[in-house]
């Protein structure tokens, strides 16, 4: 018997969520918090963090190589891993 309505999501699927910084009216912006609580709101469970740093590595360092379209000051994203809470 199908569930409705049914989840775009399966059970046991994970949904990822990328983001990075922002120049709002000159400040820089992360939208990661308020992300992670209106997923938490939404009915899913934080699972992992994953910064992608804009760079490449040079010897033992890393040189910055952002992207043309990346706000003056943003070094990396964010890669968010949530799952379904499926219980009370």
């Amino acid at each position: 018997m199908a569930r409705f309505p049914d989840p775009l999501l399966p059970t046991d699927g994970f949904l990822l969520l990328a983001t990075r910084q922002r120049r709002d009216s000159g400040r820089l912006t992360d939208p990661l918090g308020s992300l992670i609580a209106s997923a938490r709101t939404a009915g899913f469970r934080y699972l992992q963090h994953i910064v992608i740093v804009y760079g490449h590595p040079v010897g033992d360092r890393l040189v910055p190589a952002l992207p043309p379209d990346a706000p003056r000051g943003v070094a990396h994203c964010d890669l968010i891993a949530l799952s379904a809470i499926t219980h009370a």
